[in-house]
């Protein structure tokens, strides 16, 4: 399970991929961002997040390094849940669902 809030960022998408759960602070927003820095967007995070979101949607992340808020982010399937701002209501509601899932295994 993975909390995310801030700015989720090329490595970071990477990071909540691996997570089977995933869930956003409404402030969140998410950027494929490694083409202006001359990073190479092809490999494991290109294939994952097109997995994930759908090729089109993956496409404007990595070549038109578009912003998603939460809320989009929500609506592409890269998250699950979006709670109310801040890192600590991420946290609780990440805590509560990982207590969820393991009592269900």
């Amino acid at each position: 399970v993975c909390a995310m809030h801030g700015t989720v960022i090329g490595g970071g998408i990477a990071a909540c991929l691996n997570a089977d759960y995933r869930v956003a602070a409404e402030s969140t927003t998410f950027c494929h961002g490694n083409l202006s820095r001359g990073v190479n967007p092809l490999g494991m995070l290109s294939r994952n997040l097109a997995h994930v979101v759908g090729h089109a949607t993956a496409q404007q992340l990595y070549l038109r390094e578009t912003t998603l808020t939460a809320n989009e982010a929500l609506q592409a399937g890269l998250v699950h849940e979006v709670t109310e701002q801040g890192v600590g209501a991420a946290k609780a509601r990440a805590f509560a669902c990982a207590k969820q899932l393991a009592s269900n295994s």
